[in-house]
This record gives C-alpha cells, structure tokens and sequence, in this order.
C-alpha cells in the first residue's frame, strides 16, 4: 500500500479541473457510481467525486469493486476498497466475478469479466465513471498500433459511451498520470498497489515500464501527442461509420430469412443477410467496414483482415451463383446466391424421426429447435388426420410430393432448391408422413391430397404449388 501526506489537491488540481468540467457537461445526470480498484487513480477519483458532489443532495453518488480473484490478496484488496468507501461516507458493493479465458489471454479475460459486471450493475441513466488517463491512452493506442489497427481501434478509449442501460465514462482521459499521482500525494491518499502492474510479461506493463519512458525522455509530450491522435482517429472513425451505416442499410436483405427457422442457431433465428452484389459494387475498403459493423451489431468478435481478405476474394468477387464459406472461428460467413449469411458454425443435421399422435399436443423436434403445432399447420394448410399418427422426420433423398391442380409429383429436393433454401438448411426442414404419403414439407409445401378445404379451393394460388 502506497501513502502519502499533504495540505490537500486544491481546485486547480487536474483531477478536479476535469472532473468539474465532466460534470458541467452532463447538469442533467443525477446519479453517479465510480468503478474503484483501490489503486491511486480511482482512489483519486473517487476522492474527487465525494468533495464535488457529496454536498448536493440532488446527487446520488456510490461506488463498485470488482474482485477478480485473481492474487492471493483480492479479499484484502475488497476489504480496503470498503473501509476507504465508509471513511468517505460512500455506499460500496464489491463484485465478484469469475475470470475465464477462452482464448484472448489473461488481461482481456478480465476486462471481460469486469465489464460484464459492471454491465449488470450500472442502473438506467448512470454515469459509470472510470479513472483512466493520458497515460493509460497512450498504452492503448500502442496497442492498438501494434496489433494493425485501423482508425476505430487507434482511437482508443472514448472519454464516453453508452453501456448497458446508461454511460460509461473517462472524465481523467486528458490528465498525465504524474499529475494526478501528485494530487494524490497531496491529499494524503493511500491507495494498493497491485504487484501484477510490474509484470512486465504483459503487453500494457511492458510498454507502460519500458517503451513509454524512453519516449517521453526523446519527447517529453509523447502522452498528450498520443491522445490528440487517439482523437483524431476517432474523428475520422466516426465519419467512416457513419459511412459504413449507410452502405450497411443497402445492403441488408429485406425480409431475409426462411420462414420455418429449422436447425438455426441463436444467430440465425432472425438471420443477418447482406446482398452480395451489393458488397460487390463497394471498394474493398469499404466492404470490410461495412462487414465489420455486421459483425459487430450482432456482438461477436471483430474478424481478422485475413477473414476480410477471404471473405472478399473467394465469396464477393466469385461468380454469380457461387456458393462458399469463410471460419472466422466464433462464427461463420456462408454464401448461397446473392446472399452472404454470418452464422454460428455449422454442423450435420441429426437425422430425425418422430411419431406426431392425435390430437396433435405441440411437438418439440430437438434436432432442429423447431416446434410443431396444430396453429402452425392450420396456418399453412395442412389437414392433420382426426385421429392416428403424422410422422414427422428429416430427408433422405428421392422423396416426391404431389402437388398442382392437375396434381404432378415434384422431387422435394427440386422444391427446396427453387425455394431458395441454403444447402445447409435443408435437411433440417421436416417432412410430415400421413401413411406412406407425404403430407407437406414444413412452411414450404403441402401436398394436393392434405390440404385444408380453403386452401385446396384456393387452387394454383396456394403455397403447394411453390
């Protein structure tokens, strides 16, 4: 644990410069909760928030902890946090999370897990305030440079943005870290000091311990020539966004999808479809941030530029009618005629195999997610028999059903291929079996023989002739 004595910041200080200038900017906002670690920044800010709007009782203003369990001290660490809190009259609740990597190494692991707590926190309209600054800026824009970032990821950390059901907040984003270390020695703060930041194994330690201090020594306001960078790469990200926006709306698929959603994953059950020859007609740069902000809406992971380049090279610029597919790991990106499809992986449909008995209670077909019901056929035509069994199973191949007025058989693969269906999908769709015959093809066909007096009055006009 660090301390240190003094006479007090004073409001010249740049925390309480900053700080004033946030609150000033947001006169509307009312309830305030500062995200503190226990370390000297948020202490710091935490300090700040207290003496700027402990004294206004139209303020609410509180505190959370995020125990990671990750050192051998965090209980001690939550246990400061809450002393530190009642010593300053604020309300603390210390968040326990589990910390799991799946892939992204241990300090996006973390992050994962803290924002997700704060997410669940954070109450409507709060401001979640956050105490990182210049310097903090300048390590994330490295990293960012380092892993090949374009303008969105080099403009690094906003100073706000909206998060869950209000905002989340860097009102420190401006100040140098040496600044605000010494307002906090000169207001007596003390504060942990958390030994894995010495850890020069990890990226942000390494650069904060030693590339940082060697370019400050060649150029003194490397910091602050950093965050104005950062800025102005937010500047130009936004209006490449708001760019992208516009080309995403063009290129959506109205209407998209196929109406049974047999076999669909949680990504696909309102399935994100974009027109491949409007991707097309974009420059490629133009393409990727448009399929950046797809996959971004849809909250997975941002693809790789090597998945770009694929996507591009193998499924827009191919022939018409060229079907395809791109892994970007966490998910997929499928091609089926003008359409490009971004999926969960992919699998085989189990085949399946159902017995559906009068009076027709709904049927749940595990293989699929789908759910059969008497609603369901009546609004597709179908005449369930009054009693008896309707077998309910998957393809096999060489099934034909009968269809027309004159009636003709039609190969169900045939249907299936003229109703757009992509070829994944298919042998997820049920085939409904009164007898040997076949009655329907889920929300596609039914045959000549089972439809429901309206619809066979219907003739020509109804959906078994497809």
């Amino acid at each position: 644990m660090s301390e240190a004595g003094g006479d007090g910041g004073g409001d010249a200080a740049p925390a309480h410069e900053a700080f004033a200038r946030y609150v000033r900017k947001h006169s509307e906002v009312s309830r305030y909760c500062v995200a503190y670690s226990g370390g000297m920044d948020s202490h710091l800010l935490l300090h700040v928030a207290v003496q700027s709007l402990g004294t206004d009782d139209a303020m609410t203003l509180r505190a959370v902890h995020v125990d990671h369990a990750l050192h051998e001290d965090s209980g001690d660490w939550a246990r400061h946090a809450a002393l530190v809190a009642e010593s300053l009259g604020v309300t603390l609740r210390v968040l326990r999370v589990r910390v799991e990597e799946h892939g992204e190494g241990p300090e996006a692991a973390a992050r994962s897990a803290r924002y997700a707590a704060f997410a669940a926190e954070l109450g409507r309209g709060e401001h979640l305030l956050l105490a990182q600054h210049a310097s903090d800026q300048a390590e994330t824009f490295l990293l960012q440079a380092l892993r090949g970032s374009g303008p969105d990821g080099l403009a690094s950390m906003p100073e706000e943005r909206p998060f869950a059901l209000g905002v989340l907040a860097r009102p420190l984003i401006a100040c140098p870290r040496e600044a605000l270390e010494a307002e906090a020695r000169a207001a007596g703060l003390t504060w942990i000091e958390d030994p894995s930041n010495a850890d020069t194994s990890l990226d942000r330690n390494y650069l904060r311990h030693e590339i940082l201090p060697r370019l400050e020594r060649r150029w003194p306001a490397v910091g602050r020539t950093f965050g104005r960078t950062a800025q102005r790469c937010a500047a130009a990200s936004g209006t490449l966004l708001a760019l992208a926006r516009e080309d995403l709306e063009r290129a959506r698929v109205r209407g998209a999808g196929v109406r049974d959603r047999a076999g669909l994953g949680p990504l696909e059950r309102d399935p994100p479809e974009l027109s491949v020859s409007e991707l097309r007609a974009l420059p490629r740069e133009r393409a990727y941030s448009v399929v950046r902000l797809w996959v971004r809406e849809s909250g997975l992971r941002m693809p790789r530029l090597e998945d770009l380049r694929q996507l591009v090279d193998t499924l827009l610029r191919s022939r018409d009618g060229a079907a395809g597919i791109v892994d970007a790991r966490d998910y997929e990106f499928r091609r089926h005629r003008d359409r490009l499809f971004l999926l969960s992986p992919q699998s085989a449909t189990i085949p399946f195999h159902h017995e559906w008995a009068a009076p027709f209670d709904d049927l749940i077909v595990p293989e699929t997610a789908l759910v059969l019901t008497r609603e369901g056929c009546a609004a597709q035509g179908i005449a369930l028999p009054e009693s008896g069994t309707v077998t309910v199973r998957s393809r096999r191949g060489g099934e034909l059903i009968r269809l027309g007025e004159p009636s003709f058989h039609k190969a169900v693969k045939k249907l299936l291929q003229e109703s757009g269906v992509p070829p994944w999908r298919r042998d997820a769709i049920p085939l409904l079996y009164v007898g040997e015959r076949l009655a329907a093809v889920w929300d596609l066909a039914v045959a000549v023989d089972f439809r429901l007096p309206a619809a066979r009055s219907a003739g020509s006009a109804s959906v078994g002739d497809a």
